[in-house]
């Protein structure tokens, strides 16, 4: 009596493509081989469950098995490419697409907060991390002392199994050992047979000059190990740049507003600009502006071989405010002196005004 793939399925003969499909990851992943070692009849169910898939999740090879039957579609045999692409798809999950042999340990990430003047001129600041040391008590074997690790029987050692369909034939990572070839009943009590244990250690992080907001500086090695004895995973520092009171970074500018007086401004003067290397004194020339922008040069970021970038300065003409009354009486003598050819500004603007 021939077989019924809906009926292998549980699914409906109306059923659409994403039901079959469902019913098909559901059943696959409870048969798999690798889940019920030793027990042939999941093997053979599983055999089944993908035959089955193999003719209802291709639309045309569906069409003819509800017209004619199985005869129609070869007895479930697919072409080869077929059947790959179909076992690539549904056991992406299962297999996790892990490379054979050795596991590569995963990468740690951490944040680093400095100042800007760190990361302008470079500098270290310790960083308190994890890092796995090989557990002193089973040295580093995993198994309590006393005892070994034994050979896993799944794989007989290899840390991967194969997987035949067909024609198929997959490699995979033995899920019973996880990739080691080594099973462990007795683990360390020590590092709960994990071989190692995280510690806290100090890490000297080398902040170069010029750092951005956002770099990340990776530190090969430094992140959790890998499994098997596989190469341990790299740590990713990515270094955040607290706000400035001061300065404002713009790629190689920094720049800074400085506040100035209505005599200063007027008059010219020298005034103290900051900088990261510390207090320059700065010519303000007479009849300077409110908004009007000086350039420091080299005073900004360095940008390693190149030359550094310029610090741009803004000054503000503060107008004073809470005015004693004989300060008032200057200013108001100062303001009857003064005529239209001393505000070249205003008085432009008027002309505009007054052709408008």
């Amino acid at each position: 009596m021939a077989r019924d793939y809906y009926q292998i399925l549980g699914v409906a003969r109306s059923a659409s493509a994403k039901e079959i499909k469902r019913a098909y990851r559901r059943l696959a992943h409870r048969y798999h081989p690798d889940k019920n070692t030793g027990e042939p009849r999941a093997e053979e169910r599983f055999k089944e469950i993908t035959e089955a898939y193999d003719v209802l999740g291709d639309p045309e090879r569906r069409r003819r098995y509800d017209r004619f039957g199985a005869a129609s579609v070869g007895g479930g045999r697919a072409a080869a490419s077929s059947f790959g692409d179909v076992f690539s798809e549904i056991f992406a999950d299962f297999f996790g697409r892990r490379e054979r042999g050795r596991a590569a340990g995963r990468d740690r990430h951490e944040t680093l907060t400095v100042d800007l003047r760190l990361a302008v001129q470079g500098g270290e600041r310790t960083l308190q991390v994890l890092r796995a040391r090989r557990c002193a008590a089973c040295a580093g074997t995993g198994a309590r002392p006393g005892t070994a690790p034994q050979i896993c029987h799944a794989c007989g050692g290899s840390g991967e199994i194969r997987v035949q369909q067909g024609l198929l034939s997959v490699s995979k990572a033995c899920g019973y050992c996880k990739a080691r070839g080594r099973v462990i009943t007795d683990p360390c009590p020590a590092c709960s047979g994990e071989g190692h244990r995280n510690e806290q250690a100090q890490l000297k992080v080398r902040i170069p000059p010029g750092t951005a907001d956002g770099t990340v500086l990776r530190y090969v090695g430094e992140g959790e190990p890998g499994g098997a004895g596989g190469k341990a995973g790299d740590l990713r520092v990515t270094i955040r740049v607290e706000p400035d009171p001061l300065f404002r970074r713009d790629g190689a500018d920094l720049f800074v507003e400085v506040p100035i007086t209505f005599a200063e401004a007027a008059l010219g003067a020298q005034v103290e600009v900051p900088t990261l290397s510390g207090l320059v004194r700065m010519t303000i020339p007479p009849g300077t502006q409110s908004g009007r922008v000086f350039r420091l040069r080299g005073k900004g970021v360095p940008q390693g071989e190149g030359a550094p970038g310029d610090q741009q300065v803004t000054v503000i003409v503060e107008t004073p405010v809470g005015l004693e009354p004989a300060v008032r009486q200057r200013l108001t003598e100062v303001a009857e002196l003064a005529d239209e050819r001393h505000y070249p500004l205003r008085s432009a603007f008027r002309r505009k005004v007054r052709g408008a």
